[in-house]
């Protein structure tokens, strides 16, 4: 079956039934009776260009990452005025001096701009963003550049978009592909109270095609209602509403609790269509932190990979957990899909990330096979989703599964490939920690007992370049060894890359 994403490799393999190495020497290369012998190479030096870390550094809230051309630009809250990032690496970023606009530039605006959005639109680019005006209330407007990083001119010198008599903040406009054009928003618990409770909702409403205004009234989409959303006692939100759509389904985004609390988290909702209140599953609650280094993941938006292949979350986090006092960081992880339509999101994460497939060069393969057998971990819980998680999976899906020692995953890839690296990502557990990796290629050369060096759940990297020139990988063995004193060994994800020519 063919795989979108990298594959979920702990839910249907984990591993057993093989017995420890013994004490003999590491870099023997014989093999059990009728298996062919290994030639042992090094591993070679950790290629550059292929990772990004959420860092938790530079004052980024409420961030919008538009892909333009190969660059990225983020935009976020600005209070004066907005600015916009550029990176072409996600690693990098690069702050334009001059703004997009500021509050004095509309006319209109007076204080407080948040949450800019920035689209690219029938040849032009346009930034979405929420203000207060003079009369106290916050209200949607709308400017327009012919480049994403020029200087933006309101459609409406003086007056803003969207300004009904109560706040309106965290607009996010989605063009649909049937040419209609929406815009999601929420109504501020500032001027919205729903039986005696200062309540922030979502709401949807139509535009039209030329961005000129609206179409008919407002509808609501969400409103907070779940227990994980009431955690903030009276006052209660749904706001930073992101809607996409995916295989004919409406996804909504959104974040509830208050932001500047360890509570704020990303939950989801689904609709048929774009115009009525959206579904929430049983427990909407998607993306949270774990309550000591990372807390208040929310207001996020999406961007897809630069092949097309992966979905992208870029949200903001407390840079000082557990509060918003030390300010907010640009948070960066993968969004998943599982068969039935459900999220889920690789995340928080807090180890070296592969960038996405098709930047720098680099391809992430997925169009292979995988077997194994073994015993599962007592936490580990059933799931179809065709990805593992690293780091924070314990305290999100929990989908790892563990192996005794010596246990393998046989991988088999559907076309031969040069493969530049292949990434082992380990439990963040400590109890599940593996100690190495050996890695067989072809069932030829061995890369033995590779670590799983720095902090819980950073990954072995296998660097293939000391193959012979020309290697096409056909399979992978991987086999686990204990660290000393566990029981089990938990593998968390496995992302196999290649390297463009």
């Amino acid at each position: 079956m063919k795989r979108k994403w990298a594959l979920w490799l702990a839910c249907l393999l984990l591993l057993s039934g093989c017995t420890g190495r013994g004490g003999g020497n590491p870099n023997d290369t014989t093999s059990p009776a009728g298996e062919q012998e290994l030639t042992e190479i090094e591993n070679g030096l950790t290629l550059s260009g292929f990772f990004y870390k959420n860092t938790l550094s530079g004052n980024v809230a409420d961030p919008y990452i538009l892909v333009h051309d190969g660059v990225y630009y983020l935009v976020c809250t600005g209070g004066s005025r907005f600015t916009v990032k550029t990176s072409k690496d996600l690693v990098t970023w690069k702050e334009k001096s001059e703004p997009l606009i500021t509050l004095a530039d509309t006319g209109w605006a007076v204080s407080s701009g948040w949450a800019p959005e920035l689209y690219e639109y029938n040849g032009k680019f346009y930034l979405l963003f929420s203000a207060v005006g003079q009369n106290g209330l916050a209200a949607i407007d709308i400017a327009v550049c012919d480049t994403p990083d020029g200087k933006f001119v309101p459609l409406k010198k003086g007056q803003p978009f969207y300004a009904p008599n109560y706040t309106v903040i965290d607009g996010n406009l989605f063009f649909d592909d049937d040419g209609r054009v929406y815009m999601y928003y929420s109504k501020s618990v500032s001027t919205n109270i729903i039986d005696g409770n200062p309540t922030s909702q979502t709401w949807g409403i139509e535009v039209k095609p030329d961005l000129s205004g609206v179409i008919g009234e407002p509808v609501l989409i969400a409103t907070p209602e779940q227990p994980w959303e009431l955690k903030s006692g009276s006052t209660r939100w749904n706001e930073g509403p992101a809607v996409f759509k995916e295989n004919g389904t409406y996804y909504l985004l959104y974040s509830a609790n208050y932001y500047a609390t360890e509570n704020y988290s990303v939950g989801y909702a689904t609709s048929d269509t774009p115009l009525r209140r959206f579904d929430k599953p049983t427990n909407s609650r998607l993306l949270y932190g774990n309550g000591k280094t990372v807390t208040g993941p929310g207001h996020c938006s999406v961007f897809r990979s630069p092949d097309g292949t992966e979905m992208y979350m870029a949200y903001h986090v407390h840079t000082v957990p557990p509060t918003a006092d030390g300010g907010r960081s640009l948070a960066i992880d993968r969004l998943l899909f599982r068969e039935d339509g459900s999220l889920a999101v690789d995340g928080p994460s807090e180890t070296r990330r592969p960038l996405p497939s098709g930047l720098n060069g680099f391809t992430h393969v997925t169009d292979y096979t995988y077997s194994g057998s073994g015993e599962k971990a007592e936490f580990a819980a059933s799931s179809n989703i065709d990805n593992l998680f690293d780091g924070i999976a314990d305290a999100s899906v929990r989908n790892i599964y563990s192996m005794d020692e010596g246990g393998k995953v046989e991988i088999k890839l559907t076309t031969p490939t040069e493969l530049a690296t292949v990434l082992v990502y380990p439990s963040s557990m400590g109890e599940y920690a593996p100690g190495s990796v050996d890695v067989t290629v072809n069932g030829t050369y061995v890369i033995r007992e590779l670590p799983f060096a720095g902090n819980l759940g950073n990954p072995a990297t296998v660097t293939l370049t000391n193959l012979p020139e020309g290697t096409k990988v056909e399979s992978l063995t991987l086999t686990v060894h204990l660290k000393k004193g566990n029981e089990y060994a938990a593998l968390a994800e496995i992302i196999l890359i290649s390297q463009a020519k």
